[in-house]
């Protein structure tokens, strides 16, 4: 009753200064930036330049044609390609030939531009520039770096497609687009996929681009924010004297650090769901999503109990406090890049925050793994709150 009490009286003090509202400020902030800027789909437009060597009417039919379920073509705006001067050699793989182009002049192309859209999505995934000479078509491939295409009419009266390629590509890759490039291998490559069996190992369990980043948002910004506050509470306290006055009452040592880490709880807790649930909506867990962010928040409010024991003002400490944030912040490389997660990053404190904060924003989360974690973050916030309190009585003379 007297914890809750402090906590009370220490939430009415707090809603009094800047770093109370500082956590809801800064999500809010977040939350903008994350619907506004990051896709919920990542979606690569590739795109292409072509040069048909065949009458008007061919590439027509080429653009107009129906792709069934595939999707279709739609006319855009042209597109203006500035060349500079360029001296270009490329070489024929088939015939072995050799071609060197010199050219001195500027000057700006418009390009017919054509968008593809996925009949299923909708989405453009397709942008094709349409050049009018061959010099043209060289000269934009090495100005924009685009793949880019020659189709004429072959002996047999089928069109024939030969790609540009930059050199760089390796054989494997050649071989591959030689192979898809030949008109004559289309109805056996046509058939093996038909003809390929998909296996599915299990359902969908995972997010999408813009639900991935929700896990860094809650752990980097509410969790190290929270240490950030704490400390600030704490040294606001101690250069003020109020600690040592503290000592004089019948408030026990952890009373008092209990109820400042509570108040930290109350503002990461709200501003973690002011993130989450415009971007979520129903789909976590939100029983296990409060208790992993309650958590998250008491375990980096520990670290900043510890820290803020060495230190007498927030001036000092701020120096150490950054350094300890940016340490923090390493596995957020191994949750962006999964398969870089050496075993010194996979012991840092914030590696299972972030896991366990996914996996309850996950639809068919592992509960087993997050109670671990919960586990994990109660004995580790349990042992600095200890060596806190031990300091802080050590500090004081009681």
């Amino acid at each position: 009753m007297k914890l809750w009490n402090n906590y009370l009286k220490e939430l009415k003090i707090a809603s009094r200064g800047f770093y109370f509202y500082m956590e809801f400020v800064m999500a809010a902030i977040l939350l903008v930036c994350i619907l506004l800027f990051v896709p919920a789909e990542i979606i690569n437009v590739s795109q292409e330049a072509i040069y048909v060597d065949m009458p008007r009417e061919t590439l027509d039919a080429m653009l107009q044609q129906s792709f069934g379920e595939t999707g279709r073509y739609e006319r855009a705006e042209d597109t203006k390609v500035k060349l500079s001067p360029a001296d270009i050699v490329y070489y024929d793989e088939q015939t072995g030939e050799k071609f060197e182009m010199s050219f001195s002049d500027k000057k700006t192309l418009e390009l017919e531009t054509w968008y593809y859209y996925n009949a299923a999505t909708g989405a453009h995934e397709k942008t094709l520039y349409i050049t009018e000479s061959m010099d043209d078509l060289v000269r934009v491939a090495k100005a924009e770096k685009w793949y880019s295409t020659v189709v004429q009419a072959g002996e047999n009266g089928q069109m024939q497609y030969k790609l540009l390629l930059f050199g760089s590509e390796s054989e494997r890759y050649q071989n591959l687009i030689s192979a898809v490039m030949d008109t004559e291998n289309l109805p056996a490559l046509t058939q093996a996929a038909d003809d390929l069996e998909v296996v599915a190992l299990g359902t969908e369990n995972v997010l999408n681009n813009r639900e991935s980043y929700m896990p860094l948002a809650i752990v980097i910004m509410n969790g190290l924010m929270g240490m950030l506050v704490v400390i600030a509470y704490l040294t606001i306290d101690k250069s003020s004297g109020l600690i040592r006055a503290m000592s004089l009452t019948p408030m026990h040592t952890r009373s008092y650090l209990l109820s400042k880490v509570m108040v930290v709880l109350t503002t990461s807790l709200i501003s973690s769901l002011i993130i989450t649930v415009p971007v979520m909506g129903v789909q976590p867990n939100y029983l296990l999503f409060v208790l992993v962010v309650l958590l998250v928040a008491a375990l980096s409010c520990m670290l900043g109990l510890w820290i803020a024991s060495f230190f007498s003002d927030l001036k000092s400490a701020f120096g150490v406090l950054i350094l300890f944030m940016v340490i923090l912040m390493f596995p957020a490389l191994t949750y962006i890049i999964p398969s870089f997660s050496p075993l010194w990053i996979r012991l840092m404190p914030t590696y299972p925050m972030l896991q366990a904060v996914k996996e309850t924003l996950l639809p068919s989360p592992d509960t087993g793994y997050v109670l671990l974690a919960c586990g994990g973050m109660i004995v580790v916030s349990a042992l600095f709150l200890w060596w806190s309190e031990h300091r802080y009585k050590k500090s004081l003379g009681v």
